[in-house]
């Protein structure tokens, strides 16, 4: 079950459930500074740590990869019964997303994906990534991960268009090694779920990290809503309250019932 924080029971009949869930390297942590505006506009609010990241690195083996990924997704919403939940998925987690629609679409409302990749049915992340950063991450894998994790890297704070001082170090402080199959890992959708449900892409384009070119020109083409902010891939980190803003125009354009219990 994913690690989570119980978040603060808000009034059912005007909030709406949002679950955040994170990308590569990061942890429910990131959501931090987030979190706090979306509670206060009466949002119920989790942000699951994945298996084998953040406080979970203990948990981390070479057998964790995206399925891992998409049964804790699934398994916290079940677990927790939410309904008619907004699932927002940041970068890598644009894959888990996807693989736990196939699982509760019936308790998804819509989906939003923050800057993250789209795979399709039989793709991995990796296989819609750039050649060059593809063969870039396994390199990374064999030459410092024993050829199945993908340790963070100073580089990835520039790909995520990191600028600031102090956010690199808070960030670079909580970065843990990525399960290498999380991104080489085949999705499993065969019904393409997500793809029948509302969905919205933010566009996070000042940088634009060239890893997502393909996933944002993808949701174009599908015809997704789309967004944008003026910064960097770590949106969460960089501007939480412009993206808060954005989270809740998307939560009040589409119907939402009351959350589920606990």
């Amino acid at each position: 079950m994913p690690s989570i924080d119980e978040p603060t029971l808000p009034d059912p009949a005007s909030s709406a459930t949002l679950v955040l869930v994170h990308g590569s390297n990061h942890g429910g942590w990131c959501w931090q500074r987030l979190t706090p505006l979306l509670e206060a506009a009466g949002h119920r609010v989790y942000t699951p740590t994945l298996t084998g990241l953040a406080e979970r690195a203990d948990e981390l083996t070479r057998e964790v990869g995206l399925s891992t990924h998409v049964a804790d997704v699934a398994e916290l919403i079940e677990a927790k019964d939410l309904e008619q939940v907004t699932l927002v998925g940041h970068s890598y987690a644009g894959a888990v997303v996807n693989g736990a629609a196939e699982v509760v679409a019936d308790r998804i409302a819509q989906i939003v994906y923050l800057d993250a990749f789209l795979p399709r049915d039989g793709e991995s992340v990796l296989d819609t990534e750039p050649p060059e950063s593809r063969e870039a991450f396994l390199k990374i894998a064999r030459e410092q991960g024993d050829g199945w994790r993908l340790p963070p890297q100073q580089g990835f704070l520039d790909r995520w268009g990191l600028t600031d001082p102090a956010d690199r170090s808070w960030v670079w402080e909580q970065l843990t090694d990525m399960p290498l199959l999380a991104s080489t890992e085949p999705l499993s959708a065969p019904t393409a779920a997500a793809r029948r449900l509302p969905r919205t892409f933010i566009d996070l384009v000042a940088p634009k990290n060239a890893g997502t070119v393909t996933a944002t020109t993808r949701a174009r083409e599908e015809g997704l809503e789309m967004l944008q902010i003026a910064t960097g891939h770590d949106a969460m980190v960089t501007e939480p309250a412009r993206l808060a803003e954005l989270l809740e125009a998307i939560v009040a354009a589409k119907p939402h019932g009351a959350v589920g219990s606990d």
